[in-house]
């Protein structure tokens, strides 16, 4: 009972899981939501502080692109709003459905 606590809390939760695993386990996480929940579109908002992270940024958006769902990294921190403000996210946020938008009534 014990052991299987213990991984659980060790290894379900996502930011430990991914932070702690190869770059597999945010590919697999990507491509099983997108599927089960059926997303229109991924957006990973990533901390400049997560290095692991951020050296995952070009493979998950290969896999957004192979499995045909339009991907958006922001990089931001979220402590620290001088690296890019909250306007600034909500801006990139809305010219990227905006974009989307335009290729889908083209």
């Amino acid at each position: 009972m014990f052991r299987g606590m213990a991984k659980r809390l060790l290894m379900d939760p996502p930011m430990v899981r991914q932070a702690r695993g190869l770059a597999d386990n945010f590919l697999a996480d990507i491509n099983r939501i997108v599927r089960d929940y059926k997303i229109d579109c991924v957006i990973w908002p990533g901390h400049i502080g997560h290095k692991d992270g951020a050296a995952s940024v070009s493979l998950m958006r290969e896999l957004c692109r192979e499995i045909g769902v339009p991907f958006l990294h922001i990089g931001m921190d979220q402590f620290d709003k001088r690296y890019m403000s909250p306007e600034q996210i909500k801006e990139r946020i809305s010219h990227f459905f905006m974009v989307l938008g335009e290729k889908a009534a083209s």
